[in-house]
């Protein structure tokens, strides 16, 4: 039977409400308000442990499993999730695996990305004289360089060696908030804080290598001292003797302190730990050579070469070290094959007169000559470059080109050279003689027809020059360089008739200086053009009167009056780079005009001033 409320339980009851809604309206203290985790949780995936036991197959998943249940316990679950067995299982097996296999720390790495893990557990079991021996690495997701060697542990309990290396795991991993807050740290450019943390680390566990790695980037961040960067580094090595943070910081510190066999020892053995990373090979290749280490970059390159001999940057390194080394066999081997695959280096004259150091010295001098040959019109600029070819051709053109030609007969090249050499000797007629035999044989030497053009231009024959540029823009020689060595051969033609103001000298130059701006307008190009058409105006109406042929008379007189539009056209375009020049000579052009009329209508009466002269 129910039991009814008074008065009494009424009160009672209404005072117990207000007590708890005053309880739950009361703010919590401080400290007991939830706080946000500083990071993201970790996942940390242990994997089956490597093993040689004969006859258990299941020996490395036991061992992770016993390690796995023994960690979890250790870890704050707010902060580390542990990947189960049963995941990693299913994943195996989805992807065609023995769920009891060791997996490759490349498919680890998949496995993973899969299981979305931060952090990996690798380990080996051994059983020896009857006792089980676990040792492993705690690994970062992100960078598997980024490890931390866990202690061997020793039993004849299985669960008591894993209980052991599960406590040593779980201490190890009390460095990653000050490791992560370190990097965090160097993020933002705070290096005292990446200090400070970093050492936080260390100071958590002994033998600490990931807090001790963001130390040394911590310290060469602050540019602290050689000597301390050297200093931790040795500290993490003697954890990881093949850490390559540890490695590359030391051997750093070792080029900084010009302790250059030292850090020669240093960069191979980092180099070792990655024997299939070509971008980690260039970097240590050329921190060799930069080091004063350059004998044991060549020896660490050329066989990388022989390997990948399509690595045009590890050919550049070979190059490099065996120059410095004055190792000319692979100097050459080297340079060769950037003649052919390197545009950099063939945009270099340095490397070309480098090259034929290197071949004069190996006893080639021929080669050394023809490189320079080859180069010199390349780089019309460089002085350097002349010098050379000056000297090794005056050391050799008496021996070595006959010689050459004595074997080589139908050489291009070699020929091309002989014709330099005569035309530096000023044998002009036989330099021609072999530049156009060259041209003939060889249509591909750079250059060919220019050289021909400019004995040509020597010998009074600029007639013949000017056929030769033609033939050159007709082989594919570049426009720009014809252009170039038009306008500066009808510039110095033009300068020689303003000395005889004859109008067949201004119109030769007329005919230079026309090519080169069909092929290359610019404002020097058209104000010389246009000067040169004003010069035959000038020149022919003055000699049109003075001529006793009537026709001749005609003839002049109709070309000065056609070389006027000309003249003006072409003046204008170089009107606002030359305003000056230009105005003046428009005026020359204007007051001409009249005298052009007058003689065509005096010489040629029953002819038009319609144009018919041209320029031919």
């Amino acid at each position: 039977m129910l039991r009814s409320f008074g008065s009494r339980d009424v009160a009672r009851f209404a005072l117990v409400l207000l007590a708890l809604t005053v309880a739950l309206a009361r703010p919590r203290p401080l400290g007991a308000q939830k706080t946000t985790p500083e990071f993201t949780r970790q996942a940390l995936l242990i994997a089956n442990f490597a093993h040689d036991t004969v006859g258990d197959r299941k020996m490395g998943r036991k061992a992770a499993e016993a390690v796995r249940s023994r960690i979890s316990k250790l870890v704050n679950k707010r902060e580390t999730e542990i990947i189960g067995a049963e995941a990693v299982s299913f994943e195996l097996e989805k992807g065609g695996y023995d769920p009891y296999t060791t997996p490759t720390i490349g498919e680890l790495r998949l496995l993973g990305r899969v299981l979305r893990a931060d952090e990996y557990l690798m380990g080996t079991v051994r059983k020896v004289d009857g006792k089980f021996r676990l040792s492993g690495n705690l690994v970062l997701a992100r960078d598997v360089k980024m490890r931390q060697p866990i202690p061997e542990t020793v039993s004849v309990n299985l669960d008591e060696a894993a209980a052991e290396f599960a406590r040593y795991a779980a201490a190890a991993r009390g460095q990653l908030v000050h490791q992560r807050r370190c990097e965090n740290a160097l993020r933002d450019g705070k290096g005292a804080e990446a200090l400070a943390d970093a050492r936080a680390g260390v100071g958590t566990f002994a033998q600490s290598t990931l807090a001790r790695t963001c130390l040394i980037w911590a310290l060469r961040s602050t540019h602290s001292p050689a000597t301390e960067v050297l200093s931790v580094s040795q500290q993490l090595l003697a954890v990881d003797s093949v850490n390559p943070h540890a490695l590359e910081g030391a051997a750093t510190a070792l080029d900084s302190l010009r302790r250059r066999e030292e850090a020669a020892r240093m960069w191979v053995r980092l180099a070792a730990t990655d024997t299939a990373n070509m971008e980690l090979a260039l970097r240590i290749s050329n921190a060799l050579i930069d080091g004063g280490n350059s004998r044991t970059a060549e020896a660490f390159v050329v066989p990388l070469v022989a390997a990948h001999a399509n690595d045009i940057q590890l050919v550049r390194q070979q190059w490099r070290a065996a120059f410095e080394n004055k190792s000319w066999t692979h100097a050459i081997q080297a340079a060769e094959v950037m003649l052919v695959n390197d545009e950099l280096a063939r945009g270099d004259s340095t490397f070309f007169v480098r090259l034929a150091t290197a071949y004069r010295a190996s006893g080639s001098p021929f080669k050394a000559v023809e490189t320079l040959a080859h180069a010199e019109p390349l780089f019309p600029g460089d002085a350097r470059l002349y010098a050379l070819y000056t000297q090794y051709i005056r050391a050799e053109a008496d021996t070595v080109i006959p010689r050459g030609l004595a074997l080589f007969p139908k050489s291009g090249e070699l020929l091309a050279m002989q014709a330099k050499d005569l035309r530096a000797r000023g044998k002009l007629q036989e330099s021609l003689d072999a530049a156009r035999q060259a041209v003939t044989l060889d249509s591909s030497i750079a250059q060919g027809q220019l050289m021909v053009a400019q004995v040509e231009m020597e010998l009074g024959r600029p007639d013949s020059a000017l056929s030769s540029l033609r033939q050159a823009l007709a082989r594919g020689e570049d426009t720009a360089l014809v252009a170039q060595f038009a306008l500066a051969k009808g510039n110095s033609l033009y300068r020689a008739a303003g000395g005889t103001r004859a109008s067949g000298d201004y119109t030769l130059a007329l005919r230079f200086l026309a090519l080169a701006d069909s092929l290359r307008t610019s404002p020097q190009s058209s104000l010389l053009l246009g000067a040169a058409a004003l010069g035959v105006a000038q020149a022919a109406l003055t000699e049109a009167p003075k001529n006793t042929d009537k026709a001749e008379s005609c003839r002049l007189a109709r070309l000065g009056a056609e070389m006027l539009p000309l003249a003006r056209q072409a003046l204008a375009a170089g009107q606002e780079a030359f305003p000056d020049a230009v105005k003046q000579s428009l005026e020359n052009a204007g007051v001409l005009d009249p005298y052009a009329t007058q003689q065509v209508g005096a010489f040629c009466p029953a002819m038009s001033a319609s144009p018919g002269a041209g320029i031919k």
